[in-house]
């Protein structure tokens, strides 16, 4: 007991020799130091939080794509990249999971809202009757809203977009019409989101 008042002491007398090179600016400064690494600290548990959430969602994605051809254009369309100095294809070190869970949210909202990810799209442009021209304006506020400025492969984006209004958006299930299908709908995209061929 004599050993922890003397402790106590020797303590308050080095705070006391302390209180005089103290000011109340380091004071104010340590405080501000406290609440940022709180702040960055919350950010780090939401951020964990959010990413839990679009993983699962990520996965149920995965099992519920049956079309081959959509896995592969997501996969080159977001893990790899090409340097546009270079031309070298390299894998990005992270996918934009926020667009590619976007890509396919319009068709799986229930889902989403089960695993508490439609925040991120509840003010994009939504629908009830979904159609390419819809879709094609969706994206457009889904990139404004997201897009990490990151350069995409054009060419396997639009693949992509073609199996994705293929799979969800066509009520064609003649395979023998998918070939003028997939130029229609290849065309309609570089159209409408690329603005090629548009000569006003």
């Amino acid at each position: 007991m004599a050993e922890e008042v003397v402790w106590v002491i020797e303590s308050w007398e080095a705070w006391s020799g302390l209180k005089e090179w103290v000011t109340e600016a380091d004071v104010q400064r340590v405080q501000e130091n406290a609440r940022q690494i709180k702040k960055v600290a919350q950010q780090l548990q939401q951020d964990k939080k959010q990413n839990n959430q679009i993983a699962r969602f990520l996965a149920f994605l995965l099992d519920k794509i049956s079309n081959d051809n959509i896995i592969k254009w997501l996969y080159d369309t977001f893990f790899v990249t090409v340097d546009p100095k270079t031309n070298i294809p390299y894998f990005r070190k992270s996918m934009n999971d926020v667009v590619v869970v976007g890509l396919f949210y319009p068709f799986y909202s229930e889902k989403a809202e089960e695993l508490w990810v439609n925040h991120y799209y509840e003010n994009l442009n939504n629908a009830k009757e979904k159609s390419v021209n819809w879709y094609i304006s969706y994206l457009q506020d889904l990139s404004d809203h997201y897009h990490d400025n990151i350069p995409i492969n054009q060419s396997s984006f639009i693949q992509l977009l073609v199996e994705i209004f293929k799979e969800y958006l066509s009520n064609n299930s003649n395979s023998e019409l998918w070939e003028n299908v997939d130029k229609m709908y290849e065309k309609t995209i570089r159209e409408k989101l690329y603005l090629e061929g548009n000569d006003g």
